[in-house]
């Protein structure tokens, strides 16, 4: 078989069997991102937009970190029993913190 530029990945097909688990094991932690560092600046904007939406019952979009790829919320943010939850279609969920990256005012 010719080795070139088109071909390369085809001789990976002739993995052995054993080894062919390490080898997708290896591809999926490759493949997990790091969550990125937010700004104080970054932090206090989005606490702003949140805090608003609270106030006026408006409708926000909140991106939060996946280690593959990441998720959007879009729904009202409020507080309930101390903790931030957003309403997403009549449904209440606890907003994880730790996991937000992103939010924008939806319109």
């Amino acid at each position: 078989m010719k080795i070139d530029e088109g071909n390369v990945f085809e001789l990976m097909r002739l993995v052995l069997p054993e080894h062919r688990g390490a080898m997708n094991q290896y591809q999926t932690a490759r493949a997990i991102r790091k969550k990125p560092v937010l700004s104080q600046q970054e932090w206090e904007d989005m606490s702003f937009v949140i805090s608003d939406a609270i106030e006026s019952g408006s409708s926000v979009r909140l991106t939060l970190f996946g280690p593959f790829e990441n998720e959007v919320w879009e729904g009202v943010p409020v507080i309930y029993a101390g903790q931030l939850h957003i309403v997403i279609d009549d449904e209440r969920r606890r907003l994880p913190v730790e996991r937000l990256i992103a939010v924008t005012t939806s319109n």
